[in-house]
């Protein structure tokens, strides 16, 4: 198993359990009242730049010398199943794409929830 960083952002004046959220939205993929639509097609894209020397299989799957992940989305959040080879740089290049997006970084290892 490698690391996983989950990301949604909070309607204004929100605050749910971040666990459930993650749950809910990230791993079941269902609709979360209280979260923000994110502009999923403008993070990809974001992706496609931020890992350009990574070799990408599709929108979702990406491969490198410095580990591979795959992005799924919600249009409420966004998960990525990283594995174990990527090093804590290019999981903080993960977690600052995001953070341009207002997107905190759940880390679902350790139950924390960055703040922005």
């Amino acid at each position: 198993m490698g690391r996983q960083l989950a990301f949604w952002k909070y309607e204004n004046g929100i605050s749910l359990d971040n666990g459930e959220v993650f749950n809910t939205a990230c791993i079941e993929g269902k609709t979360v009242q209280g979260l923000s639509e994110l502009p999923i097609n403008d993070i990809l894209l974001k992706a496609k730049k931020v890992f350009r020397e990574y070799e990408r299989l599709d929108d979702y799957h990406y491969g490198g010398l410095e580990g591979n992940f795959t992005i799924r989305t919600t249009p409420q959040s966004v998960f990525f199943d990283c594995s174990l080879r990527m090093s804590d740089t290019e999981l903080g290049k993960i977690i600052d794409m995001m953070k341009g997006f207002n997107c905190p970084c759940y880390d679902p290892q350790t139950g924390n929830r960055s703040e922005i």
